[in-house]
């Protein structure tokens, strides 16, 4: 077979899936999107809370103190 034949069979298969996937997006309820906006503070804010881990130690509770403190006084 024709290389470009090939090409275009590979081409034309893939755009078939892509536009059966379009049609399935649009039409099927289950599968929309959610069109909810998240502005990008309360993104980065549940962003955070997922990542960051409170601090249980009491020692290290401490010295996030001292450190917080120590950072303050070099603002002023």
């Amino acid at each position: 077979m024709n290389p470009f034949v090939i090409l275009i069979l590979i081409i034309l298969f893939f755009g078939a899936i892509a536009l059966l996937v379009f049609l399935l997006r649009k039409f099927v309820p289950g599968i929309k999107e959610k069109d909810g906006v998240i502005d990008e503070e309360t993104a980065v804010h549940e962003e955070l809370q997922r990542v960051l881990e409170p601090i249980e130690d009491e020692e290290t509770q401490i010295e996030m103190a001292k450190f917080h403190e120590e950072a303050n006084k070099k603002d002023e």
